[in-house]
């Protein structure tokens, strides 16, 4: 999707020139919170330490599907948001560990939404910085 006036593309586009853009990681991104956000539920995490692995999962998952939302209507503002996502990611990689997840269901996914979310969003952030410094030095493919 293109519109007029300030240049903005939906993952890849004439715009674009056929290149990636961050609203493909990002949308990716929030599938995978949206997943994160409903596993304690479909997977009964609740007898995980009281139920705190299943309130941090749908905290995180809340703040991250937030984030990545915005990031996918507006690719090229915020790269501070994928930035924060990505660290989210990495707290779930080390969450189960330093919480004392005993349940396999629960340490799997979250050290699975983890790592995608660190790669997800850490890319989406990658290509905006990227796009933002072809634009600086006048690249007309920025």
């Amino acid at each position: 999707m293109a519109t007029r006036g300030f240049e903005q593309h939906f993952w890849i586009g004439p715009g674009t020139e056929g290149a990636l853009t961050p609203s493909l990681p990002s949308s990716l991104a929030f599938l995978a919170a949206l997943w994160l956000g409903f596993a304690p539920y479909v997977l009964h995490f609740s007898q995980v330490r009281g139920g705190l692995a299943d309130g941090i999962d749908v905290l995180v998952a809340l703040v991250v599907a937030v984030l990545a939302l915005i990031r996918i209507l507006v690719p090229r503002d915020f790269p501070a948001f994928s930035v924060v996502n990505a660290v989210l990611g990495l707290w779930l990689v080390i969450a189960p560990f330093a919480l004392g997840y005993d349940l396999a269901r629960v340490i799997v996914t979250d050290l699975v939404v983890g790592v995608l979310l660190l790669g997800l969003s850490g890319l989406s952030a990658t290509l905006t910085y990227r796009q933002r410094a072809k634009a600086q030095v006048g690249d007309p493919g920025a």
